[in-house]
C-alpha cells in the first residue's frame, strides 16, 4: 500500500525534497549563529565582569571613606551593564530564533508530502473495540458503551470505500453513541490488496453482489445478537448499496440514513456526474487499464485486478483545490508561528487524506456505471444477482433520513437528498431531510454540524427505536 498518493507522481516529490535543501540550511545556520551569538555574549559579560571585578579590588587605594560609596556603585554598573547585554542578546537572538522556527515550520509542510505517513487506524482505543466479523472486504467493528443498553438495536456505520482509511467514518458513529445509541458498531472497508482472490476455493469478485451479500452477512449477525433489526447508516460512498440490500432484505433494517452519499445522482449537477456523463461507459474501463495494477505476491490479494487509489485521492484534491489551498496556507501559517495544537489537527487530517486505499477493479467500474452514469437504482434499472430494483421497492416501513452540504462538490445536496421525494410509500412523518451549511467532509468531521444536525438524526433514531422491557 502506496504511504503517499504523491508516490504516484515520484518527480513531484524529487522536487520538494530539494526544496528542503536550503530551508534546511537556513536553518541550520540560524542555530549555528544561535549558538555562535550565546558565546559571543556569554565572553562580553565574563569580560564585563571581571573589569567590574579589577575595579572593586582596587577601590581599597582610595581609602575607607569612599571605599563602600563606590563599591555599591561598582555594582550597580555591573548589574546595569550585564543587564544592557541581556538585553541585548535577547533581542538578537529573538531574531534568530523566529527566523529559526519559520524555516522549521517550512520544512515540516514539505515533509507532510514526502515522508512516510504514519499508517491510520482508528482512534478508538484497541481495549475499546471488538473486531465481530472479518469478511473478505469488510470488518464489522463494534464500540458499543459500557453501559446498559435501553436500546435494543445496533447502530451500524457503514464507512466509505473512497481512497482514504475507513476511520472517516468514527466522529459520527463516536458521537451518535455516546448520544443514546449505545449498541453501536462500524463497517470497515479494506484495501484491495488485503481482499482475497480466492476465498473457501472459489475466485471472489468484488463488485456491488459481493457488497451487498456481505452487507447482509453483516447485518444478519448484528440482529442475532441483539434479537432485533438494525439502524443502517452510510457515510458517502455505501449510501446507494445499503439501500440495496435493505431493499432485497427489508427485514435487516430498522431505520436507514445516508450522509453526503451520491443517492439521486440526477437530484442535482454535480461536477462528478457532469465528467462521468461527459466521457462515457467505456472511460473507466480505460483508465483502469491505464492506471490499474495487479497485486503483488507481497500482500493477500496476490493477483487480484485494482484501480489506483492514489488516483481517486488527487481527483477529490481537484475538485477541492481552493479549499485546500486555504488549509495549507493556514497550515503553513501555523508552522511558522509554531501554533501546534491548529497545526497539529490539520496535520492528522492529511496524514489521513494522503494515505492511499486501493479499489479493486470491478467495484470501481459498478460505482461508476451503475451510479453515476446510468442512477440505476433510482431509475429501477438495477439488476442485482437476477432481481431488478428501483427506488420505488423501498420498504414502507422503513423510516428514513438523510442529510447534505449544501457547499458538498463530491455529492451536492439534492443528490444526496434528492432520492427521498421520490419515496411515497413513506409517510412524511417517518422521514427526515437536513442540509446543512458545509462541505463533504464537514458532513463527517463538523463538530458543529455534529452538534446541529447530527443531533436531529440521533432524536430521530432513539423515536424509532426498540427499547428494553422493564422484567
Amino acid at each position: 500500500m502506496p504511504t503517499s498518493f504523491l508516490t504516484a507522481v515520484p518527480h513531484v516529490v524529487k522536487s520538494m525534497e530539494i526544496a528542503k535543501v536550503p530551508v534546511k540550511t537556513g536553518s541550520t545556520l540560524a542555530l549555528l549563529s544561535d549558538q555562535i551569538l550565546s558565546w559571543e555574549f556569554e565572553l562580553i559579560k565574563n569580560v564585563n565582569n571581571s573589569s567590574w571585578g579589577l575595579t572593586r579590588n582596587l577601590l581599597p587605594l582610595l581609602g575607607p571613606f569612599y571605599k563602600q560609596v563606590y563599591t555599591d556603585l561598582a555594582e550597580i554598573s555591573r548589574e546595569g551593564t550585564n543587564n544592557l547585554i541581556n538585553l541585548v542578546h535577547n533581542k538578537m537572538t529573538d531574531q534568530v530564533s523566529h527566523y529559526h522556527q519559520e524555516r522549521q515550520g517550512e520544512l515540516e509542510f514539505i515533509s507532510l508530502f514526502t515522508d512516510d505517513l504514519p499508517p491510520q487506524d482508528w482512534m478508538i482505543q484497541s481495549e475499546y473495540r471488538k473486531e465481530l466479523m472479518d469478511l473478505p472486504s469488510l470488518k464489522l467493528i463494534d464500540i458499543s458503551a459500557d453501559v446498559p443498553h435501553e436500546i435494543e438495536n445496533y447502530t451500524v456505520v457503514f464507512a466509505p470505500r473512497a481512497g482514504h482509511h475507513s476511520n472517516i467514518a468514527e466522529q459520527v458513529a463516536v458521537y451518535m453513541r455516546d448520544h443514546g445509541m449505545t449498541h453501536m458498531a462500524i463497517v470497515e472497508q479494506k484495501c484491495a490488496e488485503d481482499i482475497p482472490l480466492y476465498v473457501n476455493g472459489k475466485r471472489h469478485h468484488e463488485d456491488f453482489v459481493s457488497q451487498i451479500e456481505q452487507y447482509r452477512q453483516i447485518l444478519e449477525h448484528v440482529r442475532a445478537l441483539t434479537g432485533h433489526p438494525a439502524h443502517l447508516v452510510a457515510i458517502y460512498q455505501p449510501g446507494p448499496l445499503l439501500m440495496m440490500t435493505l431493499i432485497l432484505h427489508p427485514e435487516l433494517g430498522k431505520t436507514f440514513g445516508s450522509a453526503g452519499a451520491p443517492m439521486n445522482t440526477e437530484g442535482e449537477r454535480g461536477s462528478l456526474t457532469d465528467f462521468a456523463r461527459t466521457m462515457g461507459e467505456k472511460y473507466i474501463d480505460n483508465l483502469i487499464k491505464l492506471f490499474g495494477h495487479t497485486v503483488s505476491d507481497k500482500h493477500v490479494g496476490v493477483g487480484r485486478k485494482c484501480f489506483d487509489g492514489r488516483l481517486q485521492i488527487l481527483g477529490f484534491y481537484l475538485l477541492g483545490i481552493d479549499q485546500h489551498m486555504t488549509n495549507f496556507k493556514k497550515l503553513l501559517s501555523d508552522l511558522k508561528k509554531g501554533n501546534r495544537p491548529e497545526a497539529e489537527r490539520q496535520k492528522a487530517f492529511y496524514q489521513w487524506y494522503n494515505y492511499a486505499h486501493h479499489f479493486p477493479a470491478s467495484f470501481i467500474r459498478d460505482t461508476y456505471k451503475k451510479i453515476f452514469i446510468r442512477n440505476e437504482l433510482i431509475n429501477g434499472t438495477l439488476n442485482i444477482d437476477g432481481h431488478t430494483i428501483g427506488i420505488k421497492d423501498y420498504p414502507a416501513q422503513t423510516p428514513i433520513w438523510a442529510i447534505g452540504g449544501s457547499e458538498d462538490k463530491i455529492a451536492p445536496p439534492l443528490q444526496a437528498t434528492g432520492h427521498m421525494d421520490l419515496i411515497d410509500n413513506v409517510t412524511p412523518e417517518e422521514k427526515l431531510t437536513l442540509i446543512c451549511e458545509g462541505g463533504h467532509m464537514g458532513l463527517f468531521r463538523s463538530a458543529k454540524i455534529l452538534r446541529d444536525y447530527y443531533s436531529q438524526i440521533v432524536r430521530f433514531l432513539l423515536e424509532h427505536s426498540d427499547r428494553r422491557t422493564a422484567g
